[in-house]
């Protein structure tokens, strides 16, 4: 008999050491290291698959719980994606091989090769509306948001370091107080007809910085100048823009002339100073101490109960 207990106290021991392990399988280790990258989707009816990813829900609110590698799939509307600060993380590493550059057309790969490409948060269907998200950090995806519906409300948040920060093609949306950097392209209007525009889009008191092209709705060597050109403001403010170099003699925070952004856009009332920072993730303890604590206690109770069932053994 005494074998017989051992081997059940070694599979109740590596029974918690995969639950265990699950609880962090969406986390970015303290070496910065990656799990295996999955895809979260918020599901119609609200739930969240699988139920194991860090994010937690209430109400039609879902908050990040930690720093994760995950494409979000979103097939709810009217819900808050809210990253209390946390990044939500892809693998694209900045290089254009064998990646679909978005504005640039279907010749750029032969027709035999498979395009890889990867959205932070996509909607996933066209009756999904009303999406907000906010005080969350993007990075490291082909695309960081891809926002093609109605109504929807891009707040607060950073989207870097990507091949596009965010892709827009829907109407009544709102990108303000944003981060927007290093990105090849930070906004890019796309998947519209020649010479159409999302109306009805504010793009306001978001932070412009270090991307190749800021805003865009074509990589264009001709443009179309029986169009009114687009503004990009609320029409009191507009967006701060590193590359600015206008002045702002009357020292009220507005430069003085307009930021152009190309032929047939412009910022009318560009920011002299930046009105917003990334999120950050509020004080107290990092969730991969907390994740790592809990795994220890779960591995000592495992111990615990093997010695103690191994000592009543010995004793009987």
């Amino acid at each position: 008999m005494m074998k017989e207990r051992k081997l059940i106290s070694r599979k109740n021991a590596i029974v918690v050491l995969a639950a265990a392990l699950l609880m962090t399988a969406f986390l970015v280790d303290a070496a910065g290291t990656e799990t295996v990258r999955p895809r979260i989707i918020i599901q119609s009816d609200g739930t969240i698959s699988p139920d194991t990813a860090p994010i937690q829900r209430s109400g039609d609110t879902y908050t990040l719980t930690g720093n994760v590698f995950a494409e979000i799939s979103v097939q709810r509307s009217n819900i808050t994606i809210d990253g209390a600060g946390y990044t939500l993380q892809g693998t694209y590493n900045g290089t254009n091989e064998s990646a679909f550059i978005i504005g640039e057309g279907p010749d750029q790969v032969s027709d035999d090769v498979k395009v890889p490409y990867s959205i932070g948060i996509d909607l996933a269907f066209p009756q999904v509306t009303g999406l907000t998200v906010k005080n969350l950090n993007i990075k490291n995806y082909s695309i960081g948001m891809y926002i093609w519906t109605e109504n929807n409300k891009i707040a607060g948040n950073a989207i870097m370091d990507t091949i596009v920060g965010i892709l827009l093609s829907g109407s009544n949306n709102s990108i303000t107080r944003n981060y927007i950097a290093r990105n090849k392209q930070g906004i890019f209007f796309g998947w519209n007809e020649p010479g159409e525009i999302p109306s009805t889009i504010e793009i306001s008191h978001n932070w412009f910085d270090g991307n190749q092209q800021h805003l865009s709705g074509c990589l264009c060597e001709d443009y179309n100048f029986t169009e009114l050109p687009h503004t990009w403001d609320d029409g009191k403010e507009g967006n701060y823009w590193a590359d600015y170099n206008g002045t702002d003699i009357d020292g009220d925070g507005i430069g003085d002339i307009p930021y152009i952004i190309d032929a047939l856009n412009q910022d009318r009332y560009p920011l002299m100073e930046s009105p917003v920072n990334p999120p950050t993730v509020a004080s107290g303890f990092p969730v991969a101490v907390i994740a790592a604590t809990a795994i220890l206690l779960v591995l000592t109770a495992a111990v615990v109960l093997y010695k103690k069932r191994k000592t009543v053994h010995n004793a009987a």
